[in-house]
């Protein structure tokens, strides 16, 4: 389905938040999810991209309007130049936030067919918890990564 660009800053639900750079939404409970938000932190110094996990109100209310279900998470989201991009896409978006060749791999990554990534995306997800394990408290970011995480 597709989306107008920013259209969530016409949404009253959604919170006024700075979209300047990308946003990753990711989920804080999860340990492959954390993991992926740092190793991206430790590789990006520049800090392209900013993060949000779905468990805070912002991110909720981004889930709502693209008609997504916050509470069951089965997709993680990048927001990037006002789109959506989610599941394999979205794992692309993502690299794409990324200095090379970090970059470059997500560029590349679009040979894969969308609905084989997608596939390979849900697999993933659907055992992310049983293979990684989960937290029973979000991941919070240090003093040093704040500045990279939106908390709305």
């Amino acid at each position: 389905m597709p989306f107008k660009a920013y259209s969530y800053r016409d949404d009253a639900a959604v919170p006024k938040f700075d979209d300047t750079r990308p946003l990753i939404i990711f989920d804080g409970l999860c340990v492959l999810c954390s993991g992926g938000v740092q190793w991206m932190l430790d590789r990006d110094p520049v800090g392209r991209s900013q993060f949000a996990v779905i468990q805070d109100p912002l991110p909720k209310a981004l889930y709502a309007h693209y008609g997504l279900d916050a509470d069951a998470f089965d997709t993680f989201m990048v927001l990037r130049d006002g789109l959506p991009y989610t599941r394999w896409a979205g794992v692309m978006a993502a690299a794409e936030t990324m200095p090379q060749p970090w970059r470059g791999l997500g560029h590349v990554g679009h040979i894969v067919p969308g609905a084989i990534g997608d596939r390979i995306y849900d697999w993933v997800q659907r055992n992310r918890f049983k293979w990684f394990g989960h937290r029973d408290a979000c991941r919070r970011p240090s003093a040093l990564e704040a500045s990279r995480f939106l908390i709305i």
